[in-house]
């Protein structure tokens, strides 16, 4: 478990340092201007690391309905190595999951003002600043996303709705 919130706690300390600094120079300096390849560099890193996050929540709740409903079997199921596998696959499955999306938008011909009125450059913007409509890449990066969310939030919601039906199962005197 403490292996996990180790690599939760450095995430979330990269999560805040792609955007904050960008952030801070932004309301520093008069011009806030950002690259496109900065730009779509801060995109990749600051979704993927959310990405990483939603599959952090995911095996943290893991552990926890082990801890809790498997007390016995506990010890041999979330062994070190197993930790140090599952928080591995977090990271390289976070940051490969949002290859796509990047790609998808970074192909879209841009030839407009090229200003986006945020600190964070989000796909939605990014997209509108493209020359010509692209609604097959909203939908891709729509679809994309809700599967994504959606998959981490239902197991989220699995693992924690079996804890407490374990929980409301011990009587109350034992309790």
């Amino acid at each position: 478990m403490y292996i996990l919130r180790a690599n939760f706690s450095f995430l979330e300390i990269c999560y805040i340092n792609s955007t904050v600094p960008n952030m801070l120079a932004n309301f520093l300096s008069e011009s806030s201007t950002i690259s496109f390849s900065g730009c779509f560099l801060q995109f990749y890193f600051f979704f993927s690391m959310g990405t990483t996050e939603t599959f952090f929540l995911s095996v943290m709740a893991f552990d926890r309905y082990l801890a809790i409903c498997k007390p016995l079997h506990y010890p041999t199921i979330m062994t070190v190595q197993n930790c140090c596998r599952m928080g591995a696959s977090c990271w390289a499955c976070g940051f490969l999951c949002f290859l796509l999306p990047v790609y998808v938008v970074s192909q879209l011909p841009f030839c407009c003002a090229n200003k986006i009125d945020h600190f964070l450059c989000d796909p939605g913007p990014l997209i509108k600043l493209s020359c010509e409509p692209a609604p097959g890449t909203e939908i891709i990066c729509a679809i994309y996303n809700s599967v994504l969310i959606f998959s981490t939030f239902l197991f989220i919601t699995s693992s924690y709705t079996l804890v407490i039906k374990a929980v409301l199962r011990v009587p109350s005197a034992e309790g």
